[in-house]
């Protein structure tokens, strides 16, 4: 069964290539705002795909936290995107239990097919084109993510 999952990640990690566009999402934050990913053009967007029953989420939010922080007030904007839960409170309390504050948007249905979501934690870090840049299948280490935002800040 690993094999087949192992499988089907590189089959849909292929398939994306340098200098593709994600799908153009609108989605709302926990706060009622509505965030459009063409208005972040010019900003490096890091996207972490994210459920509240996984437990690998649960120990990288709060590590990736340090990222968001390290770059907060430069051209990169970070996102957790829940796939599993509506409610806006429900979301504050597990960002404040886990020890997070960047910004959650809420996944649909369409965002999780376009952007292949088969499981979480899944990452797309897109340059400020947004081009897909990196996509990450399940933890990476924080040294390595900040090596990729580092990188794509660079490009002109």
């Amino acid at each position: 069964m690993k094999k087949v999952i192992v499988l089907l990640l590189l089959i849909f990690g292929l398939s994306y290539g340098k200098g593709l566009k994600p799908f153009m999402f609108q989605l709302k934050d926990e706060n009622g705002n509505t965030v459009r990913l063409e208005e972040l053009k010019g900003n490096v967007v890091y996207l972490v795909f994210w459920s509240k029953t996984c437990h690998t989420c649960m120990e990288e939010l709060p590590k990736l936290n340090k990222l968001y922080h390290k770059y907060k007030n430069r051209n990169v904007k970070f996102f957790g995107v829940i796939i599993d839960e509506k409610n806006p409170e429900k979301i504050k309390k597990i960002k404040k239990e886990l020890g997070f504050d960047f910004p959650v948007l809420i996944g649909d249905d369409t965002v999780k097919d376009k952007y292949r979501i088969i499981g979480t934690p899944i990452t797309y870090i897109l340059r400020k084109d947004l081009s897909i840049g990196k996509i990450i299948y399940g933890a990476y280490s924080i040294k390595k993510l900040d090596k990729y935002i580092k990188k794509f800040l660079e490009e002109k």
